[in-house]
């Protein structure tokens, strides 16, 4: 019984570090949630134990975070959860192997790197980054602007370990120095933080039509957001359609399309549908200026639902059409996610892709006025993948110091700020399966900016390597 006690009180914290994530606000736990996890591992003296109770505490932590894939996916999902269940039981392994007076330093540079190599292998999935916990917490959440979602999380981490480190090694020094530094950034983020004008907006209508499902009847589903946009009667710059709002080839239907190019010359309509070309099916933007159509097509597809790796071997598309009832074969996309707006630019994030830092930081090259994240996440239900979705929003526009405006189609549609505020559309409570209209003012934030975005990760994961070398030739 005392052997199966790590692994017992592995599970409970990780189930309660859960309550930091989204749509939960509990960020405080995030800063102190790995700490039982340290003193417990700490008194094992079983190597492969450390191990085990970190991949167990990752497994479970994502298993409960990524329910919703389920939805989709079956008990399929728990191999999602195991393998990145898999990156917790090689961090909690390997930073014991260290001396402790390595640990704080050593630790910290290991949780990053395994951040982002998560980030990257496999087409990568950095969908609740330790970082992602402040999303409602603007105070630590703005210190992205300076070390990136990837950063804040290595320091969030650093804080518990040099807690640890305290507790139970006496390691007052450590716990000091990481303070200093959480203080110190936050005080550059704060001096750093993106002024925006609000003399020159951007009015922008993000219109949720609670439709959009694949599978749903097209025109039928055009029809609930053509009546929404035809009652905007205000000024407007620009009124966005979610992804799959016209959930077939839009370029194949003469009367929607004759509908939004003559609309057009009201406003500008950037939608989310689907577009062939030379016997290729992309997930696509397209937006509607004037009678002049402009398109992006997703770069960053979602494995297994919009195309299936290793599908050329026989016996995975054999396994995949038995299990799914049939092959997803979308193709990326090679051009640019910008569009320009009269005298204005915007940068499109089609679903998931809101969720790598690379892409809107690639995006910022051109130097945007502001993202748009058009997304279906209708599959998700009633469950936490919406308000995670959602949360990623905020850091891109923390990172980028650019307001980025989030159009679902069932929710949840809203904005965030590069200050790490946010607000969204909502009826009675209720913000999923909802059918209405957001008006945004999108002030000018375009001449500025953020550290993050100009020192790149390139640079931080520099400063990490040298921060190790250095430490380890010392000790």
């Amino acid at each position: 019984m005392k052997s199966a006690l790590p692994f017992i009180l592995s599970i409970a914290f990780a189930a309660i570090l859960c309550f930091a994530f989204p749509p939960f606000s509990c960020w405080f736990i995030a800063w102190i949630g790995l700490v039982p996890l340290f003193l417990i591992l700490d008194n094992d003296k079983i190597h492969i134990n450390k191990f085990i109770a970190g991949l167990v505490s990752g497994f479970v932590f994502h298993a409960i975070t990524l329910y919703w894939i389920s939805s989709v996916a079956g008990v399929f999902y728990l191999f999602l959860a195991l393998y990145l269940g898999f990156f917790w039981g090689i961090f909690f392994s390997l930073i014991f192997s260290f001396r402790v007076e390595l640990r704080a330093v050593i630790g910290t540079s290991l949780w990053y790197f395994l951040e982002i190599i998560l980030q990257h292998l496999f087409t990568g999935f950095p969908w609740v980054f330790i970082s992602l916990s402040q999303w409602n917490f603007p105070l630590a959440a703005n210190m992205a602007s300076i070390i990136g979602s990837a950063g804040l999380s290595t320091l969030i981490v650093s804080i518990n370990i040099s807690i640890y480190l305290m507790l139970k090694h006496r390691k007052f020094i450590q716990f000091l120095s990481f303070l200093l530094i959480l203080v110190l950034l936050n005080i550059v983020s704060s001096m750093n933080a993106v002024r925006c004008q609000h003399n020159s907006s951007v009015k922008i209508f993000a219109i949720q039509g609670n439709a959009g499902y694949f599978g749903q009847d097209p025109w039928g589903t055009f029809e609930k957001y053509r009546d929404l946009t035809d009652s905007i009667k205000k000024e407007c710059d620009l009124a966005v359609w979610p992804e799959s709002s016209y959930p077939s080839i839009v370029e194949n239907d003469s009367e929607v399309l004759k509908y939004l190019i003559e609309k057009s010359y009201d406003f500008p309509i950037l939608i989310g549908s689907m577009s062939a070309e030379n016997g290729s099916i992309h997930n696509s933007a397209f937006l509607f200026n004037r009678g002049i159509l402009s398109r992006y097509d997703k770069s960053h597809l979602v494995p297994f639902g919009e195309y299936v790796p290793g599908k050329k071997f026989s016996f995975v598309k054999k396994a995949y059409i038995r299990i799914a009832g049939g092959i997803p074969d979308m193709k990326p996309g090679k051009n640019s996610g910008v569009f320009n707006l009269n005298s204005k630019k915007f940068a499109v994030l089609i679903c998931f892709e809101n969720i790598f830092p690379e892409i809107a930081q690639k995006n910022m090259q051109y130097n945007p006025n502001f993202f748009v994240t058009i997304t279906n996440d209708s599959w998700y239900g009633h469950s936490f993948g919406p308000y995670q979705h959602f949360a990623h929003n905020i850091f891109r526009a923390i990172e980028t110091g650019r307001y980025v405006i989030q159009v679902s189609t069932t929710g949840i549609t809203g904005y965030a700020t590069p200050n790490g505020k946010f607000d969204t559309l909502g009826k009675n409570g209720e913000k999923l399966f909802i059918r209405g209209i957001q008006e945004i003012d999108v002030p000018e934030c375009k001449n500025k900016k953020t550290i993050y975005t100009l020192a790149g990760e390139t640079t931080i994961a520099m400063i990490f390597l040298l921060l190790t070398g250095a430490y380890l030739c010392k000790n």
